[in-house]
């Protein structure tokens, strides 16, 4: 298959020519100037499929690191099909799942079941992150890595597997893992409160508004504060440990706030000196581009943890975004029936659809010259690529996989939760202000290894990675 007359992006710029795919695989790109070469394409075209792009950009796949396919226990919320399939439209080819599936992925017997879930049913690649075992225990780790797992997942406010991960020990002892394996340790960095602390602060704040309550319940210095402990502990690890070993892998997720993102900038000052210091962090589109001052008619929508914060945080975000300090988005596409988000607010599960809003928030930026193209392909596609070893994804180059979106002008596109793909058909960005733009952002055709994926004709192609 080529395709034809595009906007190519490769070597961090947008380039006039053509792909050839052949088997999956980008097997040449060639410069429209070059009309020999074109003609040697047309003469390689097994199948002679060619597809006119009429100036369109093509950009690589997009790769969201974290996300929630559910499944199993909470088919009701979403499966592998309908997850991916959304994730399929929005120009996302790979994504990474997280384990609080019910019951929770944290054994190598749970995890197979989980991705015996997947096969056959998903449109896109997924990678697999798995709990931690009960006490830490190195010989079911061993068997959950025998899996091909992409790393381990923890959360102190509601740990899968009973364990307290304000606990250094218990810390040290998952660094070691981390570090013996080479293995990522995915962290949702939050402190949990005090015994009655909680109601405490909905007395004192019941007359804020609830998002900027909610936010009083999860503040930025709680955020911080474990961030600065896992560093703390990363630190320490790292002195007592033998310079010829390897050190551990860390990567907190969804990161919320000015205060953590300088924890975070000041350790790596700290360390940029030491070798081998693996310490990465993400950040989501809703906390880049939303603040808690958003009008909803249902609050309950916009419920998230980290929750949406004061407008200074996104505004602060977005600009460290710009000047190149991110380098990493995650959604934390968080599916929950509308039902579970009409119940009392604060009984309402956190979290919400992300993959149908990601790509056309964050194009309508570059198209409103906010933030970089490159920017975009670097923190969507490329870096992630590179930080997770994705050694075939990420990068329009010749023996990559082709995995490409192509994007279109549009005078009339609007973020519609009725029309997604997702089972959790709503979203806080509902009616944005991308909606009453004069021209938009618009995905039109995606591509999983040279296979056009959002199509209803299309069947599941996806492999597990």
């Amino acid at each position: 298959m080529i395709l034809k007359n595009a906007n190519i992006y490769y070597n961090g710029q947008l380039n006039k020519g053509a792909i050839l795919i052949q088997d999956g695989i980008i097997k040449s790109i060639y410069k429209e100037s070059d009309t020999n070469n074109f003609n040697l394409l047309k003469e390689s075209n097994k199948d002679k499929i060619e597809i006119d792009c009429k100036e369109r950009c093509i950009l690589p796949g997009m790769i969201d690191i974290h996300s929630h396919l559910r499944d199993m226990g909470q088919s009701d919320k979403e499966t592998f099909y309908s997850g991916t399939k959304a994730a399929a439209y929005s120009g996302i080819t790979t994504v990474f799942t997280m384990p609080n599936t019910k019951p929770p992925a944290i054994t190598a017997k749970q995890l197979s079941k989980w991705k015996n879930k997947a096969k056959n049913n998903i449109f896109i690649d997924v990678g697999f992150i798995s709990g931690v075992p009960k006490s830490i225990n190195e010989d079911e780790i061993k068997k959950i890595l025998k899996l091909g797992i992409v790393g381990f997942k923890i959360y102190p406010l509601k740990p899968l597997n009973g364990i307290d991960w304000t606990i250094g020990n218990n810390i040290q002892r998952l660094l070691h893992i981390s570090a013996n394996y080479q293995v990522p340790i995915f962290i949702h960095a939050d402190w949990p409160l005090r015994t009655g602390e909680e109601e405490y602060l909905k007395k004192e704040y019941s007359k804020l508004p609830f998002l900027k309550l909610h936010n009083k319940l999860h503040p930025e210095k709680n955020e911080a504060r474990y961030v600065n402990f896992i560093l703390d502990n990363y630190m320490e690890f790292i002195k007592i440990r033998s310079p010829q070993f390897f050190n551990p892998i860390i990567h907190f997720c969804h990161i919320s706030c000015k205060e953590s993102f300088i924890e975070i900038k000041n350790f790596m000052e700290k360390t940029k000196d030491l070798s081998n210091i693996y310490v990465s962090f993400e950040v989501t589109p809703h906390h880049l581009l939303l603040s808690n001052e958003i009008n909803l008619k249902n609050e309950a929508i916009g419920k998230v943890l980290p929750p949406l914060r004061d407008k200074t945080e996104p505004t602060y975000l977005f600009k460290q975004l710009k000047e190149g300090n991110i380098s990493l988005i995650g959604t934390d596409h968080a599916p929950h029936t509308i039902n579970e988000k009409l119940t009392n607010k604060f009984k309402a599960p956190n979290g919400f659809p992300g993959f149908e809003t990601y790509s056309y928030l964050l194009l309508q930026k570059v198209l409103e010259n906010e933030i970089s193209l490159k920017r975009f392909v670097e923190v969507s596609s490329e870096n992630p690529s590179q930080k997770f070893n994705l050694k075939n994804k990420g990068f329009i180059e010749e023996g990559k996989d082709a995995d490409l979106i192509i994007i279109d002008k549009v005078k009339k596109h609007s973020i519609t939760s009725h029309k997604f793909k997702t089972k959790a058909k709503f979203t806080p960005f509902e009616n944005s202000e991308i909606s009453h733009r004069q021209t938009q952002i618009l995905i039109w055709k995606v591509f999983l290894r040279g296979q056009e994926i959002n199509s209803e004709k299309i069947r599941p192609s996806g492999k597990i990675i």
